[in-house]
């Protein structure tokens, strides 16, 4: 009896414990079980509701870490982590969490034959596909497919285009809206000409016509560019919708409403010339009062074309210019030895419009030229309609001189002159010191100056010159002063 009770007891408590065992049990953490990502997508360390998780790479054994890992999305493939949570020392068992890499969702024409096409497509974990598509832009027509890699399109004529559009309506999908499409062409055998009745030439005037938009054959297709150009002559050009009709292109001719002639500027005596009878724009015609043009007096011609051109009436006018009207010219330099020096030019002419030219510089219609350097120059006159002969004339001296010099013998402006005289052997220069005392004579076209007299070098100071020359064969004199830096 005895024996019997402590053996109820030892039973007893050992259900107790084991009752204990299963109530300490701690669940599993709660979130996602399967991640989603497409090849190269950026991803994020994984999750779980719970407290004091530990990740796993395995189902069982390993060690686990408290740092959630992060997949990689460098290839295609599944991979399986685990975690568990840990309640009053308890960790519950391994949650399984499968991460999909998917490659990307792709479309493409596999193939023609000159009756059918074909499309594969990559499964990328879908069941199911819905598609539809279009043959030369008529359909749609649609369908479905489970776990399918491609689709034909049989019954086809040749040179037809099929447009294919597919959409993978399980997740996931590697490609927004999951949605792609492809074209592909039937084969040709036989290649044909769409021909077209010609249009023109027309009239810049009147209504533009229409392209048509089939062939006489009964070929569709589009015309680029779509609407013709009342403006110009130009050529268009014929896409058919079936691959298998060549390409063909239409030149429309437009004639233009206006004969496009310009008024004419001659020169008096040039010679009587005829105006042409056909226009720059090609449009045929007759001149009233004549076609002979008079060069002695301006006057109008009006052009009249032929019926049959689309153009109107155009007048222009032909205005005759006096011929050799420049004779002559002359000039003046003005602030001579001044910063700005100029050279003010005056033609001797009765009227007309002149250009002016200095050296080799650009023509202008002002005949002050400014800001002109030291030296000897050339002065151009021409008559801007080209109706007299043009005049130059060299030798217009713009004369100056160094503001100072230093005669240290450093090489550089060791000696003053008047170098801009150079050319003149028969002009000459007096030097005078502040007080008026003559102490040198030189020539331009010697070496000039040193700064010293009877052999002794004389102070730094402010010297006095007069210069002596011919300016249009006219004896000049100049006198001014500069600086000597010792």
């Amino acid at each position: 009896m005895k024996k019997n009770y402590f053996l109820f007891v030892f039973i007893s408590l050992f259900a107790l414990f084991f009752d204990a065992e299963l109530l300490a049990e701690t669940p599993q953490p709660t979130g996602n079980v399967t991640y989603y990502y497409c090849i190269g997508d950026t991803a994020a360390p994984l999750t779980a509701g719970g407290v004091n998780l530990l990740w796993y790479t395995s189902a069982s054994g390993g060690t686990g870490s408290s740092t959630a890992p992060t997949p990689s999305t460098a290839t295609a493939g599944t991979t399986t982590y685990y975690v568990t949570q840990t309640i009053a020392t308890v960790e519950s068992s391994r949650k399984a969490i499968t991460v999909n890499v998917n490659k990307q969702f792709i479309l493409f024409c596999a193939g023609s034959t000159s009756n059918s096409v074909s499309f594969d497509f990559a499964n990328v974990g879908q069941s199911r596909f819905d598609y539809s598509y279009t043959v030369d832009g008529t359909g749609p027509f649609p369908g479905t497919q489970t776990t399918p890699t491609s689709y034909t399109v049989n019954g086809l004529l040749e040179g037809q285009t099929v447009v294919f559009t597919v959409t993978a309506v399980d997740a996931p999908s590697c490609v927004a809206n999951r949605t792609l499409s492809a074209s592909c062409t039937t084969r040709c055998t036989t290649r044909y000409d769409a021909t077209f009745d010609p249009i023109g030439p027309i009239c810049a005037s009147d209504p533009a016509p229409t392209l048509p938009a089939t062939s006489l054959e009964g070929y569709p297709g589009n015309w680029s560019p779509s609407v013709i150009d009342k403006t110009a002559t130009r050529t268009y050009t014929f896409t058919p919708t079936n691959k298998c009709i060549n390409v063909q292109t239409m030149t429309i001719v437009v004639n233009p409403d206006n004969p496009g002639f310009e008024d004419y500027t001659i020169c008096s005596g040039s010679g009587a010339f005829a105006l042409n009878n056909v226009s720059p724009n090609n449009v045929s015609g007759t001149w009233s009062p004549t076609n002979i043009v008079d060069d002695i007096n301006s006057d109008s011609y009006t052009f009249t074309p032929d019926p049959d051109e689309c153009a109107s009436q155009q007048t222009i006018n032909v205005t005759v210019i006096p011929s050799n009207t420049l004779i002559d010219f002359s000039w003046t330099v003005t602030e001579a030895f001044a910063e700005n020096q100029k050279i003010t030019v005056s033609a001797t002419a009765a009227g007309g419009n002149y250009l002016y030219q200095v050296d080799d510089g650009p023509f202008q219609s002002n005949p002050v030229f400014e800001q002109v350097a030291s030296g000897t120059h050339s002065i151009t006159v021409t008559d801007e309609s080209g109706c007299s002969v043009p005049i130059t004339k060299d030798g217009v001296l713009v004369v100056n001189f160094p503001k100072y010099f230093t005669p240290n013998n450093d090489g550089f402006n060791d000696t003053w002159n008047v170098n801009e005289l150079s050319s003149q052997p028969q002009a000459y220069i007096h030097i005078f010191d502040r007080y008026g005392k003559f102490l040198k004579q030189i020539s331009p076209n010697a070496n000039g100056w040193n700064g010293s007299y009877n052999g002794y070098l004389l102070p730094a100071d402010d010297y006095w010159f007069v210069i002596h020359y011919k300016e249009n064969n006219i004896d000049k004199e100049f006198k001014s002063h500069f600086s000597l830096k010792r």
